[in-house]
């Protein structure tokens, strides 16, 4: 009788033990609610990339189209942010500092997840990163400018003064210019000057490529995985075309087979402990204990 109870329970509770969490689409941006062009994303990942460089510190920013299609039926925002972050392991397992930034396109809702290395003060100056740079954008409809916003401020806000290991309030350098929050920040800010530029003088020795639309050798190209490959399918590139004298912009896909080194990366990208938090690319198995915040548009 025991053991048909339990098989019983077991059946009527396989949908729930069913649910599978997203792989992540990059170690940067996962857009599974579709929300971003192919020019906004590769922005908002190249920002990501390079203040990784910089700090060390892995921000991840993931859109759903409601979170119970992504694994997350019946759960919170703030556990289901929790848990994507600690089924990715964002940021370093050493120092716990990774940043996910979650919006639910459907519930309208967005959500911090800050690692578990983080202070409970910065539950409240992840609420403000929200509420001044991320959300505003967001009642415009304008999701790129929402997140672009909201990496900025939390590299600011959040990184900077954790990495710096100085006590801080949840008002510090919002409404008190000028405090030592941001002096601190400008310092910081003068070493992201300086990783900028050395990326521009690493940019300008890449191979220079004839424009189509004005006939100058300034065609920058690069080549970004968005979907990765599997041994059954191929996966999706996207080539990015600018031109710094008359502006020409470019967006071109192409697949991305298993065996190739694009293939191999990103392969790299969408695994678990595959990386370094501290520059590099993938995941360095951080944890969350479910710090954050969240808050509506």
């Amino acid at each position: 009788m025991f053991l048909r109870s339990l098989a019983i329970a077991l059946v009527f509770a396989s949908p729930v033990l069913a649910q599978d969490l997203p792989q992540p689409q990059s170690d940067t941006v996962s857009d599974f609610a579709d929300v971003l062009d192919a020019t906004a994303e590769g922005r908002i990942s190249r920002l990501l990339v390079e203040m990784r460089d910089a700090t060390g510190v892995q921000m991840v920013v993931v859109t759903v189209p409601g979170i119970a299609a992504q694994g997350g039926a019946g759960q919170r925002m703030e556990d289901y942010g929790k848990a994507l972050f600690n089924a990715w392991g964002v940021g370093g397992a050493e120092r716990n500092d990774g940043i996910m930034l979650l919006l639910d396109t459907q519930a309208r809702e967005a959500r911090i997840a800050l690692g578990a290395g983080y202070d409970p003060v910065y539950d409240g100056r992840a609420a403000r990163v929200l509420s001044t740079a991320v959300l505003p954008p967001l009642r415009a409809g304008n999701y790129a400018e929402g997140i672009e916003a909201g990496v900025v401020s939390a590299r600011e806000r959040l990184i900077a003064p954790f990495l710096a290991g100085i006590p801080v309030s949840v008002t510090d350098g919002f409404e008190s210019p000028g405090t030592g929050s941001d002096s601190l920040t400008g310092l910081l800010g003068a070493g992201a000057v300086a990783a900028l530029g050395a990326f521009a003088i690493w940019r300008n020795r890449r191979k220079r490529r004839t424009c189509p639309n004005c006939g100058a050798l300034t065609l920058d190209r690069s080549n970004e995985v968005i979907q990765p490959p599997s041994r059954s399918d191929a996966g999706v590139g996207m080539q990015h075309l600018t031109c710094s004298s008359c502006g020409f912009n470019d967006h071109k896909s192409y697949p991305v087979s298993w065996s190739s080194r694009e293939g191999r990366q990103s392969r790299g990208l969408s695994s678990r402990g595959g990386g370094s938090s501290s520059g590099g690319s993938g995941f360095g198995g951080g944890r969350s204990s479910g710090g954050g915040a969240s808050g509506k548009w």
